[in-house]
């Protein structure tokens, strides 16, 4: 248990480098918060549009607080509300032109930040870091949802 010790620690250490990138955001660079980024780059991503819960279920959020989100997101310009065709009850988020110019502010500053943060990495270094990530990352989630359907289970 001892390297999951070690990989204890090297999350934390890096959730405190999250945190002070969320600072530098707060220091009014221009970029997006990166809960903001992320629930827009999926609007975004799903290009047409998509519904409240489908942002929600896609972020790993409730759908409350998804809609106070996307709330805040309307009232600042950067996503519209269109009506479904298919069912005028509902309706579809798009991102306005500003919500897509903050996307690209935002991918630009994120861009310079882990370019500079990987200059003296190899090509090859990246794309295991990155095939890595996402493999811990897939990894955790699984072990969460069987967490979380253990305790249901056990209630």
């Amino acid at each position: 248990m001892e390297h999951v010790d070690a990989l204890r620690d090297e999350v934390r250490e890096f959730m405190k480098v999250v945190r002070l990138v969320k600072q530098h955001h707060q220091a009014g660079n221009g970029m997006l918060a990166p809960g903001v980024a992320g629930m827009l780059a999926v609007i975004e991503r799903l290009a047409g549009g998509c519904h409240l819960k489908e942002l929600a279920v896609s972020c790993g959020l409730d759908q409350s607080t998804t809609s106070r989100a996307v709330s805040a997101f309307v009232h600042d310009g950067l996503v519209r509300r269109v009506a479904d065709p298919r069912d005028g009850r509902a309706s579809f988020l798009e991102l306005t032109d500003a919500g897509r110019d903050a996307m690209r502010r935002t991918n630009d500053c994120y861009t310079a930040l882990l370019g500079a943060a990987l200059r003296d990495w190899s090509a090859a270094e990246v794309q295991l870091f990155c095939q890595m990530l996402r493999r811990f990352a897939e990894s955790l989630a699984r072990s969460a949802e069987m967490d979380r359907t253990t305790m249901e289970a056990t209630r």
